[in-house]
């Protein structure tokens, strides 16, 4: 009876840990935000975020293209946070600190975000940070095609309509 009893206990243990060993959640893919931005992102196996983001949205009135890097807490609902170093259409830094959600059924990332502009002078610091909130959503089809190029002007990544990647990976 002893025995039974042993087995019995490693089988309800190996069930209870097989539960809890489901597969995380990544965000690696393109997302798309409510005002038409794009970001493709991968993310390695130690959590590392690294992409690209397009917005059509900038005070330039320009198309804003960065690159992204970030981590990704490995959960099965992962909080993350990245930042785009913007390259193109925009002079500023932008971070994003979110969760990943299933949301009747559709993948989402519920993000806050500051962006921090540029001022010459420090009393103008009270308006040089702007808050928000975005929420992404994956869309395969939304990462447009760009060449996203480093400060030296040398073509670092390509995001091709398909949102593959191509060429270097951001610094």
């Amino acid at each position: 009876m002893g025995r039974l009893m042993y087995l019995a206990l490693m089988l309800s243990l190996c069930i209870i840990s097989a539960s809890y060993s489901e597969p995380e959640t990544s965000l690696s893919g393109c997302w798309e935000n409510e005002l038409g931005s794009t970001m493709k992102i991968d993310v390695s196996t130690d959590g590392h975020i690294t992409g690209t983001y397009v917005s059509p949205v900038s005070t330039s009135n320009l198309t804003a293209e960065g690159h992204v890097v970030g981590y990704q807490q490995d959960l099965p609902q992962p909080t993350f946070g990245f930042i785009v170093k913007w390259i193109k259409g925009v002079t500023s830094v932008s971070v994003w600190a979110g969760q990943y959600y299933k949301v009747e059924g559709e993948a989402k990332l519920i993000t806050i975000w500051l962006l921090r502009q540029n001022v010459t002078v420090p009393r103008d610091n009270w308006k040089a940070t702007s808050v928000g909130m975005d929420v992404f959503h994956r869309n395969n089809t939304a990462c447009k095609r760009t060449n996203l190029r480093s400060e030296s002007g040398e073509v670092k990544q390509e995001v091709s309509s398909d949102g593959e990647f191509s060429g270097s990976s951001p610094a």
